[in-house]
């Protein structure tokens, strides 16, 4: 939370004093843009937080699946991030989309005008040797941007004023519907710089004890993006089990050595057929 935000005088007063606060990349913000743009409904929401300091629950990210069938994840991004797609190139990821009759994924950003941008780059679900886990993507984020992160924002929406109160009765269901999932860390998060966490489609019988580790937090697709990473060290990993509509859900999450050289980096995985059943 920023400093100046402290207490609920504060927010109030904040609120009082502008029409928008916040940055328009805030997390908080991201999953409401067809609501506040077109008025268009907005799912149940997922908030996923984690703790690494002082108990205090930080968003890292916010997961939906749709009526057509795609699950949507809207990962945290640093504080002010300029999100202006320009042309067909996605430089700042607004969310990462799986379509899952497909095991396709593909991102989004959007241009000024608001006009969506997506990327597909022969994306897929990735599974794991054990067969029980399907990648979805893979974040590291830094723990100081979790800790920068806005947490007041408002915006003040131009509309119909036939269609103020109907608007005004999306925004209240979509927050009676927002829930928080806190994912356990590893002990002593604040000692390190980053939070690696790795997001999958998992079996019922997913995420016993014995199945936290190697390969489910892979080290040689993201060894570029760490400064100070050795082979062979050692780190625990933690992780969340939940259900998502239909789906199982399954977040692991470790705190491993080394320095973060980006405020927050994505992994995708190459797309690969589904196992064969015998038959």
């Amino acid at each position: 939370m920023s400093d100046v935000v402290r207490n609920g005088d504060d927010v109030a007063r904040l609120f009082r004093e502008n029409d928008d606060v916040g940055c328009d990349s805030s997390l908080w913000l991201r999953p409401l843009r067809q609501l506040l743009k077109n008025g268009k409904p907005v799912g149940q929401v997922l908030a996923l937080t984690v703790s690494p300091m002082n108990h205090m629950r930080l968003p890292f990210g916010m997961i939906s699946q749709t009526r057509k069938d795609r699950l949507i994840f809207w990962p945290l991004l640093p504080p002010g991030v300029n999100m202006t797609c320009v042309g067909e190139r996605i430089d700042v990821i607004d969310h990462i989309t799986l379509e899952l009759s497909k095991e396709r994924i593909h991102t989004t950003a959007y241009r000024a005008d608001g006009q969506s941008v997506h990327t597909t780059n022969a994306w897929g679900t990735h599974y794991l040797p054990n067969r029980i886990f399907r990648l979805w993507f893979l974040l590291l984020v830094r723990i100081s941007v979790l800790q920068k992160q806005d947490m007041a924002v408002q915006r003040h929406v131009r509309g119909r004023v036939t269609d103020k109160k109907r608007r005004a009765d999306e925004f209240a269901a979509y927050v009676r519907r927002l829930k928080f999932l806190n994912v356990p860390l590893p002990a002593h998060p604040a000692e390190q710089d980053y939070i690696y966490f790795g997001l999958y489609l998992a079996s019922d019988s997913a995420m016993m004890s014995d199945q936290l580790a190697a390969p489910i937090l892979p080290t040689g697709t993201v060894d570029a993006q760490i400064e100070g990473w050795d082979d062979g060290s050692v780190f625990e990993i933690t992780g969340l089990r939940f259900p998502l509509d239909t789906l199982t859900i399954c977040v692991a999450a470790a705190c491993p050595p080394g320095r973060l050289t980006t405020d927050v980096s994505v992994g995708l995985p190459r797309r690969e057929n589904p196992p064969k059943t015998r038959k």
